[in-house]
């Protein structure tokens, strides 16, 4: 089982009803809120529990369409690879591992600093010694993946088009429309 989970700060959302294109280009150009990934129960990135206030919510900040984005461009190298390894943009050594065995993807989460080079990586030579943890070896369906992330994709493109349909057509959108339209 695969599943994308997120929520867009409250406070956010608010102001994101209100606000013009322009406004939000220049001091957002981003969506801000908690994200994670669940393979099988297991959390990828820390997610608050719902009864948790804002405050306290505001400790797990994620990028939002950072996080769609690079999830996008796994799925596009995977199907020209059958390895990528993505890493967390907070830190330089937690990655999430995606190895494509026919209709199969392999899932690990793995933990080798590597502090230059591009967030994607092909080479699975560089992650052999890698320690695993937390996800190790979890089989999942590229279908599941696939529908999981298309449907996310769609979902969160239909929350901002209910929020205001404006700020849609900033560019911090374009690669999740493209996806969420076209696959």
């Amino acid at each position: 089982m695969f599943e994308i989970k997120y929520e867009i700060f409250e406070d956010d959302v608010d102001e994101f009803r209100l606000i013009d294109l322009k406004t939000f280009n220049k001091e957002y150009n981003q969506i801000y809120g908690c994200f994670t990934i669940i393979v099988y129960g297991i959390e990828y990135l820390p997610y608050p529990s719902s009864e948790m206030r804002l405050e306290t919510k505001r400790v797990y900040s994620e990028l939002i369409l950072t996080h769609f984005n690079f999830l996008i461009d796994v799925y596009y190298q995977l199907q020209k690879n059958c390895y990528a390894a993505l890493k967390y943009i907070e830190n330089s050594w937690t990655w999430l591992e995606f190895i494509q065995e026919g209709n199969e993807l392999v899932v690990s989460q793995l933990n080798l600093e590597l502090k230059d080079g591009p967030i994607i990586r092909t080479d699975r030579e560089l992650f052999i010694n890698a320690r695993r943890e937390e996800i190790i070896y979890e089989k999942i369906f590229w279908g599941d993946f696939e529908k999981e992330l298309i449907t996310k994709s769609k979902e969160l493109i239909k929350t901002m088009q209910e929020l205001n349909e404006n700020i849609l057509s900033s560019n911090c959108f374009s690669k999740i429309i493209r996806f969420a339209v076209y696959g």
